[in-house]
């Protein structure tokens, strides 16, 4: 027995998927109609989550993690440009955020992970 899906299943998620790229891109749109620099906050932040939530497969081609950290990296950059032109604290917040995130990141590591 197989586990295919009905047409009508595929129909609804094919639409389901339409619906949620349009809804996305007319919130943008908004967002970029009110300012400029927050619809681009709001892309590069969709970016950076898409990035943090993607994993490449086990067997994926060796570039697949370079791409993800890479993609995590520019829109992290773009997201806290984009805060320092909204509002100069909010920048000087993000880059504090960051630097508090990767020392507890750098303390929290085992030692048995780094091969000690």
């Amino acid at each position: 027995m197989t586990t295919q899906r009905t047409s009508w299943a595929l129909a609804r998620e094919a639409a389901g998927l339409i619906l949620t790229a349009f809804g996305t891109l007319g919130v943008l749109i908004a967002l970029g109609m009110i300012h400029v620099l927050l619809g681009l906050s709001a892309s590069m932040a969709g970016l950076l989550v898409a990035g943090t939530l993607t994993k490449p497969e086990p067997d994926a081609p060796r570039w697949a993690p370079r791409l993800r950290c890479a993609t995590c990296g520019v829109a992290f950059a773009g997201l806290a440009g984009c805060a320092f032109a909204l509002y100069l604290p909010l920048g000087f917040l993000c880059v504090a955020l960051t630097a508090a995130y990767v020392g507890l990141w750098l303390s929290s590591r085992e030692p048995a992970t780094e091969g000690a």
